[in-house]
Parts: C-alpha cells; structure tokens; sequence
C-alpha cells in the first residue's frame, strides 16, 4: 500500500505534471469547456435536421401546455402559452415543407410525457425557466449553425423566420423570475 502512495505522489508532483499547467484549455465566453462535448454547432443534412427539430418541437409544445396549467404566477403561464405557440407554429411549418420535400417526419406518440419536473410552486418554475432557457440557447445555435451552411433555401426561409421568436423567447425567460 505504501508504495501505491509513494508512485501516485511521485506522479502527482512530477514535471510533466507542471507543464500541463501551460496547455491552454479551450474556453467559450471566458468558462473553461469539454473539448470532447463543447464543440460548436454545425450545418447537418436537411431531413435528419428537420426531423429532429419537428421532434424536440412536439415535445416543447407538450411542456409548455402543462407549464401554463400548472404555474399559478400569471407572466409564468403567459411565457409557457408563449413558447408553445412558437414550438407549434414552428412543428406546422416544418412539417409542411418536410412533405413537400418528401423528407420523413416523425411519428405521432400518443403516450409521450411531460420532461418538465413538477414539485412544489417555487421549483417547478424554476424548472420550467432553467428547461427552456436551455431549450432556446440550443434552438437558437442550431438554427443559426444550419442558416451558415449551403443547404436548402426553403428550410433556411422557415428558420430565418422562425428564429426571432426563439431569441425573444429566450430574452423574455433570461428576464422571468420563479
């Protein structure tokens, strides 16, 4: 055992150690970030695109639609009614140019469940703001990421129209208080 101690130390403080010091750790807005995790957006083929986002858009309208039942404060419920329209007109427009295109679409789940957690008053909106705050940022990135690519240019109508909203959104909840 004391030589399992003694190695780990010496390699604790050896030189080589020293000199990771000096690796500059890649940085996003001056907070330290994962390589492997943290990497930038990018353009994606246009089907597998829209299908995700049709999908994640279903799945926002849910949880939008029970925030707006559940939180009593009345700029929560409005935020919720909100973001729900977006997703829904968003969903409706997508999937109007993904059968015009012949791109497949998702298929309807009847059994899908609410992600947001639901506890006390207090939590469940602060669930509801940090779930959509996050929801946004990623919206926002991926819809800016795919507008920078050369793909096609009716997708890249939908979601040059569609972004505003997400970003005022996201303005309105980095603003909301639980």
């Amino acid at each position: 055992m004391y030589t399992t101690v003694a190695l780990v130390l010496l390699f604790a403080n050896s030189p080589q150690d020293e000199s990771r010091k000096d690796v500059p750790q890649p940085q996003q807005q001056g907070t330290p970030t994962d390589p492997l995790f943290d990497k930038a957006y990018v353009a994606t083929d246009e089907p597998a695109f829209v299908l995700s986002v049709i999908e994640s858009t279903r799945q926002g309208e849910l949880d939008a639609r029970g925030a707006a039942e559940t939180l009593s404060k009345p700029e929560l419920r409005d935020a919720a009614t909100r973001i729900g329209r977006q997703n829904g007109t968003t969903r409706a427009r997508l999937e109007v140019l993904a059968k015009a295109k012949g791109w497949r679409t998702p298929a309807k789940n009847p059994d899908r469940a609410s992600t947001l957690p639901v506890g006390k008053e207090s939590r469940t909106a602060a669930n509801f703001i940090v779930q959509q705050i996050s929801f946004h940022e990623n919206t926002v990135a991926q819809f800016r990421a795919q507008l920078n690519g050369s793909g096609d240019q009716d997708l890249k109508r939908e979601l040059r129209e569609a972004l505003p909203g997400y970003q005022k959104n996201l303005e309105l909840l980095l603003h909301l208080q639980p």
